[in-house]
């Protein structure tokens, strides 16, 4: 569907392209992707085709993408809806709120009636995830990169589970830094919400500004074995 230009018709004047940028219903989204990770998320958390607008961080229509085994996914929906301006594979909360975007493309690339998204190889793992979009992005300036770590706390790639999962806090008194199934008792908890129990000098909190975010950190450490 090509929505550049302008078309003519015959009753109703010209159409511009701004009239046309929303007319996506009856269209058929395409997805394909090699993934690995999709069992590592918790039941609250749904990996999907899904699209959105600009409006919201909520998706319009939705699709569960599955894996047979192999790691290869097709997935195929319709867009019953007309103001719809992206396609994603992304993990949503029960709400349906966007957590966390791997792949993205937007109303101009379709294809006559198709939106393709060829996503190609995606580690969409529950952990990783949080390392990349939390950890990496935000965490190791100050824990891990170039630096001796603040509170000898690597938050690197690699070596970040193991720093934190069943690990002691630098300072005893501080508790342990990840107790698995317990992101109440967890330090790492007390830290990102801000909680003056958690002894530490620095004030986290507005670190990580996305309360999806912090509630996917909170339920990867509940979803830890023991």
């Amino acid at each position: 569907m090509c929505l550049a230009g302008v078309l003519t018709s015959c009753d109703e004047g010209d159409i511009t392209e701004a009239e046309l940028s929303g007319a996506t219903e009856g269209m058929v989204a395409e997805l394909t992707a090699d993934i690995t990770g999709l069992d590592t998320w918790s039941s609250q958390y749904t990996l999907v085709l899904a699209a959105f607008n600009s409006e919201s961080d909520y998706a319009v229509t939705q699709k569960q993408v599955t894996d047979d085994g192999s790691g290869r996914v097709r997935v195929t929906m319709k867009l019953t809806q007309s103001n719809i301006e992206t396609l994603e594979l992304c993990v949503t909360n029960r709400l349906r709120q966007r957590v966390v975007s791997f792949a993205s493309v937007d109303m101009s690339s379709a294809s006559g009636d198709t939106l393709r998204l060829n996503a190609g190889s995606v580690d969409v793992g529950m952990y990783s995830t949080i390392q990349e979009l939390v950890f990496n992005s935000t965490c190791a300036r100050c824990h891990g990169l170039g630096n001796t770590p603040a509170a000898g706390l690597s938050l690197v790639t690699g070596e970040s589970y193991d720093n934190l999962v069943n690990h002691a806090a630098s300072k005893p008194e501080r508790g342990t830094r990840v107790v698995p199934g317990d992101a109440s008792n967890s330090l790492l908890h007390k830290v990102i919400h801000g909680d003056e129990a958690a002894g530490v000098s620095f004030d986290h909190s507005n670190m990580i500004k996305e309360t999806a975010v912090v509630s996917l950190i909170d339920n990867w450490i509940n979803s830890l074995e023991p």
